[in-house]
């Protein structure tokens, strides 16, 4: 029997219904008739999904004829003294046929107020429907788009990479063809450009790519969350949910209305940086070959064996290992791997790995460059990257700009809003019909020098010098050109000799690790 106020009944009622439960064998059947009208109505709602509502103020009008309906089922009562004019009611009789008016009215009010508030059932059906089909997801194959916002608006695109998922079993292959892959025993990265299979440590095992679904719904369900409303994403009709975690940033996710599966996340701006990603294709239980979960060593390729490392209990442990000692942040990790030369904190969605700097700092052709511990910063696709203190630091993941915080000082990374370009003295005209064909023959494999920076400087001073074209070695080499500046869309390159002291690039045509650089200024020496 339900013995509690009507507000704790149709709470605990909600709360048992969205539970998979069936609260009446558990408490027995509602006390009063108008309650059991109340929580009949709420049944009736929970099997509605995803509910769109007739016309604005629907859920009042619902509640008003909710209440209406349960105040003239009492009416009989109510009316029964006037048909005997002669017989006194009595000041009880009048309490008596007053309270289950008021109770009805109190009970459609309450649901009344459930409803507008919108945080109750309906949303809370929404993020539960997308945990039950995360639950039951077999496997899945899609194409994942990450993108990348500034504060001032600006965005573009980081990389696209498809994804076979299974169970714990994943692949993923970047846009160079480089393939990565765990199949539950083993993991291996099969790298096309220098013919090698890498194998890997099965643990940590660093984020696949940002966004995994079950650490998504999980989160959703454990976060506060609000339905936003619907939005088209990739052609697919979804409803977007805001997350609230607590002490956290709110950040954004779009569940798709046909197979409740979150499809598109977008993280909360930090330090002026907001990630989303985006299945662009997605299919989910569908027909996987199993042998891409397979390893095997292609032929013409080369075995390259790592250091499995080992788990240890407390840095000092690793310290020991490794043989050297760590900077660490603020937050402790998860767990600790120690290697013969570097150690790795795991942070989950983050990982961290330190090991003794050795040679000079070379950032990744193309990459953004950024400060760090008074030194430059390497920033490319999801990785952050420096030296410190005799060490060279690596972090990527989710949470890496916010963990590299807590261990560099002075982190700073690329603005994109300063436009170095326009302190060229000398202007370069650049025909984009012909970049955009450049773009497309390096989209083909054809001239990969044209996504370096450094490469496409030392091709345009060279030219100055042998107009006639390059025959052999450069006459001015490769080591008198240094990248000084690169956001990520502009690039300075120093020039220690010959006509030229800086070029200045744009990426004209696409604005990620994809787009090739062209040369649009330069200062003469």
């Amino acid at each position: 029997m339900w013995v509690n106020s009507p507000e704790e009944i149709l709470s605990g009622y909600i709360d048992a219904l969205n539970a998979e439960q069936e609260p009446e064998k558990h408490r027995g059947t509602a006390a009063t008739p108008e309650m059991e009208k109340l929580l009949a109505t709420v049944r009736l709602m929970r099997t509605l999904r995803e509910p769109a509502l007739p016309a604005p103020g629907y859920p009042l009008r619902l509640a008003g004829a909710v209440a209406s309906k349960m105040q003239k089922s009492s009416q009989p009562a109510l009316n029964e003294p006037e048909k005997q004019p002669h017989k006194r009611i009595s000041g009880s009789s009048r309490r008596r046929w007053l309270l289950p008016s008021v109770a009805a009215l109190a009970a459609g009010l309450l649901l009344c107020a459930v409803l507008l508030s919108w945080t109750g059932l309906f949303k809370r059906d929404v993020v539960y429907a997308m945990e039950r089909s995360v639950a039951q997801l077999h496997n899945y194959h899609g194409v994942l788009e990450i993108r990348t916002t500034n504060a001032a608006g600006r965005e573009w695109m980081n990389r696209r990479v498809e994804i076979w998922s299974e169970g714990n079993k994943y692949a993923v292959r970047q846009n160079d063809g480089t393939l990565t892959v765990n199949n539950g025993e083993r993991k291996w990265q099969v790298l096309p450009q220098s013919k090698e299979v890498v194998l890997l440590p099965l643990l940590p095992d660093p984020v696949r790519n940002g966004f995994d679904l079950r650490d998504e719904a999980r989160r959703a369900i454990q976060y506060p969350h609000t339905v936003i409303g619907p939005e088209t994403v990739a052609g697919r009709q979804t409803t977007k949910i805001k997350i609230s975690p607590p002490g956290g940033r709110t950040y954004y996710l779009w569940i798709d209305n046909q197979t409740s599966l979150p499809i598109q996340l977008q993280t909360a701006m930090q330090n002026a940086l907001q990630t989303t990603y985006t299945f662009v294709s997605f299919e989910p239980d569908t027909r996987i070959d199993p042998q891409i979960f397979a390893y095997r060593l292609p032929e013409g390729y080369k075995l390259v064996e790592k250091d499995p490392g080992q788990l240890v209990s407390t840095v000092g442990e690793a310290a020991a290992i490794s043989r050297i000692t760590p900077l660490l942040p603020k937050e402790a990790p998860a767990r600790i791997f120690a290697f013969k030369d570097r150690i790795v904190l795991d942070y989950g969605d983050t990982t961290i790995v330190e090991s003794a700097a050795k040679g000079p700092f070379e950032p990744a052709p193309g990459a953004a460059l950024g400060a760090a511990a008074g030194g430059p910063l390497e920033v490319w696709q999801e990785r952050l990257r420096w030296r410190q203190d005799g060490l060279e630091i690596q972090v990527e993941g989710q949470r890496r700009t916010e963990l590299a915080s807590q261990i560099a000082t002075g982190l700073t990374l690329p603005d994109t809003g300063k436009n170095p370009v326009n302190k060229a003295q000398v202007k370069v005209p650049v025909d984009m019909e012909i970049a955009r064909n450049s773009q497309q023959q390096v989209d083909r494999g054809s001239s990969p020098w044209q996504l370096d920076p450094l490469q496409v400087a030392l091709t345009f001073v060279n030219l100055k010098v042998s107009p006639e074209g390059i025959k052999g070695e450069p006459e001015i080499p490769a080591s008198s050109f240094k990248l000084v500046a690169n956001n990520g869309v502009e690039a300075v390159v120093a020039v220690a000799g010959g006509p030229v002291k800086r070029v200045y690039l744009q990426r004209l045509v696409r604005q990620d690790e994809t787009g090739i650089w062209s040369v649009v200024g330069y200062d003469p020496r």
